[in-house]
């Protein structure tokens, strides 16, 4: 399985998805999470919504089966759930995330 994590330090997950710069990306080994990259993104802004920029960001991560987040608004989540993504709201370190 392949999950994407919000993270402003690489240690915890800590970000709103519509605030993430960037994506990290994980999967699933018989070893635990196994950091596989970085993906970059552009945070939304704030008191403006725009649909096609969030559909860009979910995008990113189409080929995750999870995202891991502190927060997401509404939209976000209809745009990542449209997508067969599961947005999981969680706080925390990643190397405790359980699949």
């Amino acid at each position: 399985m392949r999950i994407a994590v919000v993270s402003s330090d690489k240690r915890v997950v800590n970000e709103r998805f519509g605030t993430a710069k960037r994506f990290l990306i994980y999967e699933q080994s018989s070893n635990g999470l196994q950091f596989v990259g970085e993906r970059v993104s552009e945070p939304l802004l704030v008191d403006y919504f725009d649909r096609d920029m969030c559909d860009w960001i979910a995008d990113i991560i189409q080929d995750c089966q999870k995202v891991y987040m502190a927060r997401i608004s509404k939209a976000a989540e209809k745009a990542v759930a449209s997508r067969g993504i599961t947005p999981v709201i969680y706080q925390g370190p990643i190397d405790q995330i359980i699949l």
